[in-house]
C-alpha cells in the first residue's frame, strides 16, 4: 500500500513539474498577458522609453575552436571499448551458462 502511495505521489510530482512551463505568464509594457497571446494593450500617445542596461555586455560572437583531443579521440574510443565489453560479456554468458544448462542424457 505504501509503495503505491509513493508511486502515485512521484507520478503527480513529475506531471506537475513538467506542466510548470505551460502555466508561465509574460509581462508586457501595458500589463500582463498569457504567454504567446499578445493580449497586452499599448497606448498610441505613450512616449517611447529606451532602457539601457546597467552593465554593458560584449555581444561579439566567440570564434569556434577545435575540440580538444580528448573529445575527438579518447571519448569515442572509450565508448567503443564499453560497447565491446558489453558484447563480450553477453557472448560469454550465453557460451558458459546457457550452453551448460541443457544437457542431453544418454
Amino acid at each position: 500500500m505504501a509503495r503505491r502511495l509513493v508511486a502515485v505521489a512521484l507520478g503527480i510530482s513529475v506531471v506537475a513539474l513538467l506542466s510548470l512551463p505551460l502555466a508561465a505568464t509574460t509581462t508586457s509594457e501595458a500589463g500582463t498577458g498569457e504567454a504567446g497571446t499578445g493580449t497586452g494593450t499599448t497606448e498610441a500617445t505613450a512616449p517611447a522609453v529606451t532602457i539601457e542596461p546597467a552593465v554593458p555586455v560584449d555581444t561579439t560572437p566567440v570564434p569556434e575552436t577545435n575540440p580538444d583531443w580528448t573529445y575527438r579521440f579518447f571519448i569515442p574510443t572509450l565508448l567503443v571499448l564499453a560497447a565491446l565489453v558489453v558484447i563480450v560479456t553477453v557472448i560469454q554468458y550465453f557460451t558458459r551458462v546457457v550452453r551448460n544448462r541443457y544437457r542431453i542424457v544418454r
